[in-house]
């Protein structure tokens, strides 16, 4: 009876000797910098995790972490750059100085909407221009978020006599665009453009339509043109150095989840938002959406111009940058 115990005992530790064992299986932790409800931690991160866990059983499984503990949109890259965590979200334009030559992909009315723009900037970053600012980490998919459009607390006579409004603007350059204009660009953080527009101290801002739903702006606004402003251009990224230490079978789960199908899909994301805060504000009663008039667009869009070339010379590449973003952003509109 003995002999017969240790015999089924030695048979099942050959068993499951013979299956996967929990520890060969790499866990990387990806914090999300978001809110557990934040539309695009539901929509685009947790899908996207759940995708690379399904196809990496036993190889790979990605550990979501929501909320502001681990990381938060402000120090990120941070994170993930010291290993706190490995994979997380992050806008560019929150780091200055880390991706000074990735800010070409939010510069005003460049990129006509945000799924060619976010597919056009991937090919940017696939070209080899941006190496310089991703020695740390990896992009696994790349962002142009939604266009900032304006969004006034009543209407002007009119779109040629805006002169002296002061509006809240997202950048630096969005804020050259406004100024050209006539307006008075005021800098702020998004999370305080609420109270300056219930104040007062704020005509309106220069933002997009995601920013008006997320931060209730509605509220206080009932004005609004579709404009092309400028906008932020963000990333899904992971730390170079893990992914490089990762075993071959785990690289490949995380290579056949990166690139330009999966920005293709964060561009459209932010083209749905967009297009669903637009929609709603539309049904409000008492609130204008407004196309711009072509001899507008025109106007706005020229005035664009020379705020592209003049960030393109104060930033060394900038030139390079420019001219490859824009030639991709063509590509991609004729469907090439």
């Amino acid at each position: 009876m003995k002999k017969s115990l240790v015999a089924a005992a030695l048979a099942a530790l050959g068993a499951s000797a013979s299956l996967p064992a929990a520890a060969d299986e790499v866990s990387l932790v990806l914090a999300t910098a978001l809110a557990p409800n934040n539309v695009m931690a539901m929509q685009i991160l947790h899908p996207w995790a759940q995708r690379v866990n399904e196809a990496g059983k036993g190889t790979l499984a990605i550990d979501v972490r929501d909320g502001m503990s681990i990381a938060n949109l402000r120090n990120s890259y941070d994170r993930v750059v010291s290993d706190v965590a490995q994979l997380s979200w992050l806008t560019h334009n929150n780091f200055p100085g880390a991706f000074n030559l990735s800010l070409v992909g939010g510069l005003p009315y460049l990129a006509d909407n945000s799924e060619i723009g976010s597919v056009a900037m991937w090919r940017l970053y696939k070209s080899g221009v941006l190496d310089a600012e991703y020695t740390q980490v990896l992009p696994i998919s790349m962002a142009v978020l939604s266009k900032g459009g304006l969004h006034l607390r009543k209407a002007p006579v009119s779109l040629d006599q805006l002169k002296g409004l002061k509006v809240i603007v997202s950048s630096r350059a969005s804020g050259e665009v406004v100024t050209r204009i006539g307006m008075a660009p005021i800098a702020m953080p998004v999370t305080d453009t609420y109270e300056a527009l219930q104040r007062g101290t704020v005509d309106g801002v220069a933002l997009g339509w995601t920013a008006v739903e997320s931060f209730k702006l509605d509220e206080l606004t009932t004005y609004h043109a579709n404009a092309s402003f400028g906008t932020s251009s963000g990333m899904l990224f992971i730390n170079k150095k893990r992914y490089e230490a990762l075993p071959a079978a785990a690289r490949k789960v995380i290579d056949d989840h990166t690139g330009e199908a999966e920005s293709r899909v964060l561009g459209r994301f932010w083209d749905r938002l967009d297009k669903v805060g637009e929609d709603r504000v539309k049904a409000i009663a008492g609130h204008s959406v407004v196309e711009l008039p072509p001899d507008i667009q025109a106007k706005w869009a020229r005035f664009a111009e020379p705020v592209a070339e003049e960030w393109a010379k104060s930033v060394p590449g900038g030139e390079k940058v420019l001219a490859a973003f824009r030639a991709e952003l063509q590509k991609v509109k004729a469907g090439m």
